[in-house]
């Protein structure tokens, strides 16, 4: 064969390699999309880490409240995380004379993942104040018609209804609270539970209403006792069936429900108490101590929120929250259930509260590196 005809050959199959490297690679590049592929994974990738890190910020504010140090909040404002997926491929046809000039092929590829996230600290004068002004007796009425243990809600997040007190362990508000307060709780929880109490939301004004109701339908004698037993303790009217909601120490007339809520940094002072820490921090001072328990709030199922303490790191799968501070772990048992509870109360309750003025993120541009 002529050196024409062999130079003629190598270059056609040269040209059928190239093209079939071309085509693999085309191939290649459409099965390894990465854009349509990562949302899944990443999505609750990311979102298990952020509920995660609340459970710890929230966790660490009730240990610092223990060593009486201000809460302090930070929130996640944005998460933008870009990909670059890069492949390439190239091949090298020998000469006429058949000897190659180099390596006959080579592929190449990249990839890179730019995560940016921004954090706001939470500040400035409406947040605060939204920290130190009692919740609203409506949003707690609603985590109640959302399926919240009457009794639960009430004994963390009310500090009187209508002249009835419940216990506080928060140590500069320490004291006992009235048995009745209590009875009235287990009493309006087995009503919950029958469907005989609800609330109703009305708009006056522009401004939403409570209403609380005992349901007028038919009921068995012991559910009948037990709404007219609940009437009696909160000294309301046998005859009505809506009572109006309000906020403040004492009712104006037997029509009214008068609730004197607590503040988000209160609930969190009472859950602060509930975390053990060393003796030795306590005995030195660095810790509050905790007051006396109350019998009366003892006696009944409340949300008190246990925070166990060790020098060692719990278990894989023993914490439902944990976090490391001051040289001790401290965490929240995931076999404990009213505890973990609590918890989820307290982060309801504080996304429900206003999170005042933050510095607005970044305007973030992607561009391809």
């Amino acid at each position: 064969m002529t050196n024409a005809g062999i130079r003629k050959r190598v270059l056609a199959n040269a040209s059928r390699i190239t093209l079939c490297v071309m085509v693999l690679l085309a191939l290649n590049g459409c099965a390894l999309r990465m854009g349509n592929k990562i949302v899944a994974g990443d999505r609750f990738d990311y979102s298990g880490a952020i509920a995660r890190s609340w459970k710890e910020q929230m966790l660490l504010n009730m240990v610092k409240l223990r060593y009486s140090e201000p809460p302090v909040f930070l929130d996640v404002a944005q998460v933008v995380a870009s990909y670059t997926f890069e492949a390439s491929g190239s091949i090298s046809a020998p000469d006429w004379q058949g000897a190659p000039a180099g390596a006959a092929g080579g592929i190449s590829g990249r990839w890179a993942e730019s995560p940016t996230i921004t954090f706001n600290p939470m500040t400035g004068e409406k947040f605060i104040k939204s920290l130190m002004q009692p919740v609203s007796p409506v949003s707690l009425l609603s985590l109640v018609e959302a399926g919240w243990p009457i009794d639960n809600v009430f004994a963390f997040g009310v500090r009187s209804l209508n002249g009835l007190r419940a216990a506080s362990r928060v140590a500069l508000l320490a004291h006992s609270g009235e048995e009745d307060f209590y009875r009235m709780l287990v009493l309006l929880r087995e009503l919950q539970i029958s469907g005989a109490v609800a609330l109703r939301i009305e708009q006056k004004e522009g401004e939403q209403a409570g209403v609380f109701v005992f349901q007028s339908r038919p009921m068995d004698e012991s559910l009948a006792a037990k709404s007219k037993e609940v009437r009696k303790l909160l000294r309301l009217s046998p005859d009505a069936n809506n009572f109006k909601i309000v906020f403040g120490a004492e009712p104006k007339d037997d029509t009214e429900l008068a609730f004197l809520t607590r503040s988000m940094l209160e609930m969190l002072g009472e859950a602060a108490m509930g975390v053990e820490v060393p003796a030795t921090d306590v005995s030195e001072g660095r810790a509050v101590p905790v007051p006396p328990s109350v019998a009366a709030a003892e006696a009944t199922p409340l949300f008190r929120l246990r925070v166990q303490s060790a020098k060692e790191k719990p278990g894989g799968n023993e914490a439902f929250a944990a976090i490391h501070y001051r040289g001790s772990w401290f965490w929240v048992s995931d076999r404990d259930l009213p505890s973990k509870r609590g918890l989820a109360f307290l982060m309801i309750l504080f996304a429900l509260a206003e999170s005042g003025t933050t510095a607005s993120p970044p305007v973030l541009t992607i561009s391809k590196p």
